[in-house]
């Protein structure tokens, strides 16, 4: 009973290291940075995001060619192709209409013919267009809220292979091109990871993603939007990582402030119990199979090692 107050008492500990360590990025220079930065970056319609997703699921900032150029000192990498998206067009057209009285009656000429005059319409039509994720571009960095974890873990192997025995898909290890830490692809009901990250890094992205698969994010029950659904996967892993003796703060505070939609962090409140429940869930899983993974190691170690009688014998010879 006490052991299950303990736990309980953590993750009371860990809810509110959580919202306020978020709340505090709101005050930070940093985060100044970072609004001003992505006040810069056009808003896309849930079609056009659709695009996007689909050409380019890793893509986090997108903007045009020329977008990048003039409002980030970035330039597009030769030989990059572009995403597309459909653009709004607009323009104005002379037409020619028919002339009607106060009584909606059709006015005629002398011989009864109608008479028109040109009138300017204006219209709007779609156009495809071509859009780069900031992965596609080098040059100046783009004000950013997260700090990659470099450190390294003593427990690095047991842990990475107790959360591939955890994970409910399979996850493997490979070079992402679009320069993200990994992703879930609930099409290919798979994790992929960046095989060079560090290994903290590693750790956090692997719940982060396992956290997503664990949601059911791109499920057919899946009713959240992007931005809810990160803050729910970054929020699970900082709370595992917490329980797993991990500190991940420099990465996902800003993490979770950047997907926030007010300074109040009043979603992450509203998410904070299925986040608190995945998280205690999946926190003891990961513990159970590092538990039996020592107990494994406990035996073993025992069935090797030489017995009291053989050690005698050894020692008389």
């Amino acid at each position: 009973m006490r052991e299950r107050k303990t736990r309980e008492e953590r993750m009371s500990q860990i809810q509110e290291k959580l919202e306020e360590g978020v709340k505090q990025i709101y005050t930070s220079e940093k985060y100044k940075d970072y609004i001003r930065a992505m006040s810069k970056f056009p808003s896309y319609s849930v079609n056009n995001c659709i695009l996007i997703a689909s050409q380019y699921p890793q893509a986090s900032l997108v903007c045009g060619y020329h977008k990048w150029q003039t409002d980030f000192k970035r330039n597009v990498n030769k030989g990059e192709h572009g995403i597309m998206i459909i653009a709004p067009v607009r323009g104005k057209c002379q037409v020619e209409e028919e002339l009607f009285d106060e009584n909606n009656h059709l006015i005629r000429d002398e011989d009864g013919n109608p008479m028109t005059d040109l009138v300017t319409k204006e219209y709007r039509s779609f156009k495809p267009c071509y859009v780069y994720d900031i992965s596609q571009t080098s040059g100046e960095p783009v004000p950013s809220l997260t700090e990659t974890l470099t450190g390294s873990l003593e427990s690095f192997d047991c842990l990475k292979e107790a959360l591939l025995t955890v994970s409910p898909v399979p996850v493997v290890f490979e070079k992402i091109t679009g320069g993200a830490n990994g992703y879930y692809s609930p099409s290919e009901k798979k994790i992929v990871i960046e095989e060079s990250l560090p290994q903290m890094q590693m750790i956090k992205t692997m719940i982060h993603e396992i956290g997503h698969a664990s949601l059911g994010h791109g499920g057919k029950e899946d009713k959240w939007d992007r931005r809810t659904k990160e803050l729910q996967a970054e929020s699970v892993a900082f709370w595992v990582c917490q329980m797993l003796g991990i500190d991940s703060s420099d990465y996902s505070f800003g993490y979770i402030s950047g997907w926030s939609k007010d300074k109040d962090a009043s979603d992450l409140k509203e998410n904070l119990g299925i986040i608190k429940e995945t998280a205690d869930s999946l926190s003891m899983a990961i513990e159970d199979v590092l538990s039996q993974m020592a107990e494994k190691d406990k035996d073993l170690s025992a069935a090797t090692k030489p017995s009291e009688d053989t050690r005698r014998k050894s020692h008389h010879r």
